[in-house]
């Protein structure tokens, strides 16, 4: 874990929250400038970095949580009957586009993999 000062720490929670770099310095009570400053510091921006990949991993781990369950209701507003035909539509419509998304990034995942094998394969 990467130290930084309690201010720091403020901004750098505030960066994380705040849609732009303007409101972030507002939240933290510092100036942009300084804020720009505390970016500019190799320190600093390196526990952002940490922080904004620790956020994007806590939110990903609570969707893959959630999807199972997710998938499994569309599943049943699209082949309940008594639902409306616009609810039908639309849960269909989602399970086929994150469908595609997912066939989508497998295959490219599969020919990263193979990539990665050839130039082992090449290089050994």
């Amino acid at each position: 874990m990467i130290l930084i000062t309690p201010r720091k720490e403020k901004a750098l929670q505030a960066l994380l929250v705040s849609r732009t770099r303007a409101e972030a310095a507002k939240a933290a009570g510092i100036g942009e400038s300084t804020l720009r400053e505390y970016i500019k510091d190799p320190e600093f921006s390196a526990a952002y970095k940490q922080a904004a990949a620790e956020l994007l991993n806590s939110a990903t781990m609570q969707l893959r949580q959630n999807l199972t369950a997710a998938i499994d209701r569309l599943g049943q507003i699209v082949t309940d009957d008594t639902e409306a035909s616009p609810a039908q539509i639309s849960a269909a419509r989602t399970l086929l586009d994150f469908n595609l998304k997912f066939t989508e990034l497998t295959d490219v995942l599969d020919r990263l993999t193979e990539l990665e094998r050839w130039k082992d394969e090449s290089n050994g």
